[in-house]
């Protein structure tokens, strides 16, 4: 079972996120299958991104962007890229993708538990947790898995994922 384990609302931003993006249906089967061979990649992406050193932020770990930049309601095309959140003006090496993010406010949430658990739940557990503060999700933004090395322990130790969500608070 997925557990919030602490939830920190930030300042967050301006960057410009680069990585590699794949697409799938919301709901397909295959979604995870598709992201997961992303993964298979990360060497040669992350090689291509830490060659950028002079345009690094505080946001180091490795992070898997979930964007809806080609959503539409026949498509439901979900955005999954892996990559990391760099300066704005940070030249795009070949063959990655970049999504600018503006300055805004995400809620930084700390899931625990069995890790599949946690990212089929991180999700609606934040958003659950943003309804309670009188926050909302804003549309059109992003969300992010932010892989750290509490999410794949080397002891027995249960995974902490962070996730990241953009909000606006209700006015």
């Amino acid at each position: 079972m997925a557990i919030l384990e602490k939830l920190e609302f930030e300042q967050f931003g301006p960057y410009r996120f680069i990585g590699k993006s794949v697409y799938a249906r919301i709901g397909s089967e295959s979604s995870g299958e598709i992201f997961g061979n992303l993964w298979n990649m990360k060497k040669c992406i992350f090689e291509k991104i830490d060659r950028l050193a002079d345009f690094a932020t505080a946001e180091v770990n490795d992070v898997a962007l979930l964007t809806g930049d080609k959503y539409d309601d026949e498509k439901q095309l979900l955005g999954y890229t892996i990559g990391r959140f760099m300066k704005p003006d940070t030249p795009v090496p070949d063959k990655l993708d970049f999504f600018d993010i503006p300055d805004m406010y995400v809620a930084k949430g700390w899931i625990s538990g069995k890790f599949d658990d946690i990212i089929m739940n991180a999700d609606r557990l934040i958003s659950e947790a943003l309804e309670q503060q009188n926050k909302h999700i804003e549309r059109y933004s992003f969300c992010a898995e932010v892989y750290t090395k509490d999410t794949f322990p080397e002891n027995n130790s249960i995974p902490v994922l962070e996730y990241y969500i953009g909000y606006k608070e209700l006015s």
